[in-house]
């Protein structure tokens, strides 16, 4: 009995060498590698955020002055073709001095339009600018545009991982490599932001000059990173 338990505690003591000696040997020969392709892709959307926003302390009045406003702001927007439009964010809060109300409400709605066609929606603020006020305007690149930009950058770093893996593999005398793992990534920037604060006051009674907008570059870059085993003859 005494050996039998003798037995399974040695047979139990050997599996975790027996593991490791495997493990050992599928690592032979193996080598971690990354590289990188990227390049400056054009921007090809903008995206502008403007607000209207009222105080007083009539909150039924004030509220009702700001869903007129960004009603207005809505319809304009839809007679242009192109453009993206999302209401956003809608605020109530009481306005406090020195630390006490003061009877007064304030209230703020923001509106969110989005277009690839730049010019068109650059024009579209500049009439918009005649009630609401711009928060600020940013670019960045569409869906469509990134993904063209990620496919070839992908097929790029595909072909300097291979390559990169061959003169490894050729300057430690192996003939080959097999690929372990690998894992692809993207990055890039979604915006470049570009603040334009301006101070609601008296409304104008005309429409103000278009925005000038430069739509700018920005980097998309594609890595991989893996491990290879050289292949010997």
């Amino acid at each position: 009995m005494r050996y039998m338990k003798f037995m399974v505690l040695l047979f139990l003591g050997y599996l975790p060498l027996m593991a490791f000696a495997e493990e050992g040997s599928s690592t032979y020969d193996r080598v971690s590698l990354g590289v990188s392709a990227g390049r400056e892709v054009e921007n090809d959307t903008l995206v502008a955020l403007l607000y209207y926003q009222r105080q007083g302390r009539n909150t039924a009045e004030v509220a009702d002055r700001v869903n007129r406003a960004i009603a207005w702001g809505v319809e304009q927007a839809r007679q242009v073709e192109g453009v993206k439009i999302q209401t956003l964010d809608y605020q109530t809060y009481p306005v406090y001095e020195d630390g006490k109300l003061t009877g007064i409400w304030r209230v703020r709605q923001s509106l969110r339009l989005e277009s690839r066609r730049v010019s068109t929606l650059s024009q579209l603020l500049g009439e918009l600018q005649e009630k609401l006020a711009i928060q600020h305007i940013g670019y960045r690149l569409s869906d469509e545009r990134r993904r063209e930009a990620e496919d070839a950058l992908t097929e790029r770093a595909i072909s300097r991982f291979r390559h990169k893996a061959m003169l490894v593999a050729q300057q430690f005398g192996a003939s080959d490599f097999r690929i372990v793992s690998i894992n692809i990534s993207s990055s890039g920037s979604h915006g470049r932001p570009m603040p334009m604060m301006r101070v609601m006051g008296a409304m104008e009674s005309k429409t103000a000059a278009a925005p000038v907008l430069e739509a700018g570059e920005q980097r998309v870059q594609v890595g991989i990173d893996g491990v290879v085993e050289l292949v010997r003859e």
